[in-house]
């Protein structure tokens, strides 16, 4: 403000002068800049309005002084006349020489200096105070929406020799206003405690250290407050309307308290929805039953957007990119009804022109055309595209996956698609700790690389150690060895497996193995899986305590067993998802033989399958089981007993340690058995009050099996049938998968060994 002034006083200074070099004729003969340190004397002239041999008038001397002014370069201007020298007489603004920011934690720094300089703010730009005050203003509007009303901003410009300042930016920020209450008005059909049970901020509660849910964020509020919006129209209250919101501050800063008054008005049901509109060459019998809402259903809006949402989505198959489908409502107030008729607009049918693929500096351009289903030059095909984004996504190749679709300028049939990657480091050196009842201490690294030099081949190292279990392999696999997605793999393994080590069956065995195989496509979400290997099995049994079956095996075979296992499986996964499905299924069967001539003679067959059911947003049931044998074959053959399954722990019948149960020698150890069955029941869910859905959910369960066969005590599957029901909770943690259940064990025998409480932590299963 008082540059303002003094320029204010200049100009009019000047303009007298310029009336009076006006009135008496002044011609400039020569044009005289004083006062410049930085800036170059050209740049000055280039804005001047007059040169040498006019005749200076008091409006050309008013725009040079608001012409250099409104340059930002200077701080003050004087005009005056010296003879016939014009003589304009500037004063510099500073550079700044240096910004810098302290005592932020809330906001990270260099964004904030980022944004300063997008403002004009920044190191070697010139100082205006005016912009610094702006940038102190906007980010205490940050604070202040993050609830961090108490911070204090200060500003403190340090000036420098050859007119440069340093800038530093001293923030106080002082603590976040909590949620001192959060109430609603006008509402009679639902309850304060239904409304506040939608939204995300609360006055606290046991998990809010954690989601910090119980402080203020403008950002929050307004989501929340759709969520409410959401939450009335879904349940038919279509003239809901949100009238006034007060958010008020505690004198001290500390405490929000949040008012909203809400009109509800009449609950309406559907009272027709019928198709109105051109179909093109859809079939009416493919567009029809995508109308899931009923006459004398409660309107719900989430619904209805949805069935609009699927009848653009199968009008994209088609071809019609750009459908269109408007609701056009009669209400009638009456009655409380209201008549949708959906109205369908298809437009052309366009084709894809180009798909262009941008983002991918490492991974080559065919390791990504292979998995899109949709094609050049071919029919627009929104389900196909969408396959394509989901099959980029689980390759595990990238961060995130962009898949658009552009009009091409100058024509109106077609589209060019766009795929944006953002690629995700695929090399890695692994080291972790983890630790599961019944196995201890749980050691495993590897060094992998899922995208050999880009070529979408991978490769890795792995080794693993624990009280059951240690191992190490090598594997190599090429995913589209063959053009048609068939793979090709190779396995070098060496494992050792110690039951002996945590009390289940005394014995040990080593193998050393190797193994070719591959994977044949022959569906979308079908493949055949076959490999063909060579194992070598050394085994330590202690003859004086060992079950008479194993003693039986090494007699006949030795302790050193040679075998060649031809293994073909089916796998079919349509899931929606590989960390938390809601719906579909996974399916894998498996059969694997050795061949004859070469050690003990067997065939093995394993299914296990799993199915998943929503039941609403928030629950989803989870059906899984597992069906196996193994049998000899040729002559006098046995079963090797290392084959033979076990059941008990996580992953199987839980509240029963690992391994424990199904057939036992006289001094109760485990010796498996030839014939297993497992059913588990799940209903999952997120934890009550935890919002944070995508790392960890609760079950109830009812896991059941039996384990039988291969014992010569001859007992029935319904002798060894167990069970059990618990609840379980699974955690996606920093640390690593974190499962813990509590299980009641039913129908459980005196030399079972429960285990009621289990958990493992590090390790997936």
């Amino acid at each position: 403000m008082k540059h303002k002034y003094k320029t204010l006083g200049l100009t009019l200074l000047c303009l007298f002068s310029s009336s009076y070099a006006a009135n008496s004729s002044f011609v400039v003969q020569k044009i005289r800049i004083e006062g410049l340190q930085r800036i170059e004397m050209g740049t000055v002239f280039s804005y001047l309005p007059v040169k040498v041999g006019d005749a200076l008038s008091a409006e050309q001397t008013d725009e040079i002084i608001h012409r250099l002014y409104n340059t930002g370069f200077f701080d003050d201007v004087r005009v005056e006349e010296q003879g016939s020298t014009l003589i304009i007489d500037v004063q510099e603004r500073p550079v700044i020489s240096k910004l810098e920011m302290t005592g932020t934690s809330e906001f990270d720094d260099k964004e904030l200096l980022k944004s300063l300089k997008n403002n004009g703010l920044a190191t070697g730009l010139i100082f205006d105070q005016s912009i610094l005050d702006n940038a102190v203003l906007s980010i205490k509007t940050e604070y202040y929406n993050r609830g961090m009303y108490s911070v204090i901003i200060t500003p403190v410009v340090t000036q420098l020799e050859r007119n440069r300042v340093n800038i530093n930016i001293k923030i106080s920020e002082g603590s976040i206003a909590k949620i001192g209450g959060i109430a609603f008005t006008g509402n009679k059909i639902f309850s304060n405690h239904e409304l506040l049970s939608q939204i995300y901020l609360t006055t606290g509660n046991w998990m809010s250290w954690w989601y910090k849910d119980n402080q203020y964020s403008s950002d929050k509020l307004a989501g929340d407050l759709e969520t409410i919006r959401s939450f009335y129209l879904n349940n038919g209250y279509i003239d809901f309307r949100l009238n006034s919101v007060q958010v008020q501050l505690t004198p001290d800063k500390k405490q929000i308290y949040i008012t909203a008054n809400i009109f509800e008005g009449e609950q309406y049901k559907f009272k027709s929805i019928k198709l109105a509109g051109d179909y093109k060459d859809i079939p009416p019998e493919v567009i029809a039953p995508l109308i899931t809402v009923k006459p004398d259903q409660i309107i719900n809006q989430q619904t209805l957007n949805k069935n609009i949402e699927n009848i653009k989505n199968t009008m994209g198959n088609y071809g019609y990119a750009f459908a269109n489908v408007n609701p056009i409502p009669d209400v009638d107030a009456k009655t409380h009804t209201v008549a949708y008729t959906l109205f369908i607009d298809p437009g052309k049918k366009i084709y894809i022109r180009n798909i262009n693929i941008s983002g991918n500096d490492k991974t080559r351009d065919v390791v990504i055309r292979r998995e899109l289903r949709q094609q050049e030059a071919a029919l627009y095909n929104s389900q196909a595209i969408k396959r394509s984004k989901d099959r980029l996504d689980v390759l595990g190749y990238f961060k995130s996956t962009d898949v658009t679709t552009a009009p091409v300028p100058g024509v109106n049939d077609e589209v060019d698609m766009n795929v944006k990657v953002v690629e995700n480091n695929t090399g890695s050196i692994n080291f972790g700790v983890g630790y599961a009842q019944g196995q201890g201490v749980i050691l495993n690294g590897g060094i992998t690389q899922s995208n050999l030099f880009g070529s979408g081949k991978s490769a890795s190292l792995n080794a693993s150690t624990s009280a059951l279990n240690q191992s190490i392999s090598l594997s190599f696999t090429d995913p589209y060895y063959l053009s048609n997605g068939t793979s090709l793999g190779y396995d070098i393994y060496d494992t050792a497996y110690t039951p002996g080590n945590i009390g289940i069956s005394p014995y040990s065995t080593t193998t050393l193995g190797a193994r070719i195989r591959t994977s044949v496509p022959v569906s979308e979400f079908d493949r055949i899986n076959m490999s063909i290997g060579f194992e070598n099995n050394q085994i330590s049994i202690n003859n004086n305590t060992a079950p008479l079956r194993f003693v039986q095996f090494t007699n006949q075979y030795g302790n050193s067993v040679n075998a060649i296992p031809l293994t073909v499986s089916w796998a079919r996964n349509t899931t929606d998802s590989s960390l938390w499905p809601t719906q579909g299924a996974n399916y894998s069967q498996t059969i694997t033989a050795t061949a004859p001539g070469v050690g003990a003679q067997y065939y093995k067959f394993d299914s296990v399958d799993a199915w998943y059911f929503p039941i609403s947003e928030d629950f989803t049931w989870k059906t899984n089981g597992e069906l196996g044998f193994v049998n000899a074959y040729g002559g006098d053959s046995q079963v090797p007993f290392y084959q033979n399954f076990l059941e008990g722990g996580p992953g199987s019948i839980r509240g029963y340690y690992i391994g424990s149960l199904g057939p036992k020698d006289t001094d109760g150890s485990s010796i498996g058995g030839t014939r297993w069955a497992m059913l588990s029941n799940n209903l999952m869910f997120p934890i009550p009050g935890v919002k944070d859905e995508k790392s960890v959910r609760m079950s109830l369960f009812y896991d059941m099996g039996t384990l039988f066969g291969g014992s010569p005590f001859d007992l029935s599957a319904g002798q060894m049938f167990r069970a059990s029901y618990g609840v379980g909770l699974l955690w996606i943690s920093p640390m690593g998968p974190i499962q813990l259940s509590y299980a009641q064990p039913m129908f459980s025998q005196p030399n079972d060994s429960v285990q009621n409480f289990q958990f493992t932590l590090g390790q997936m299963f």
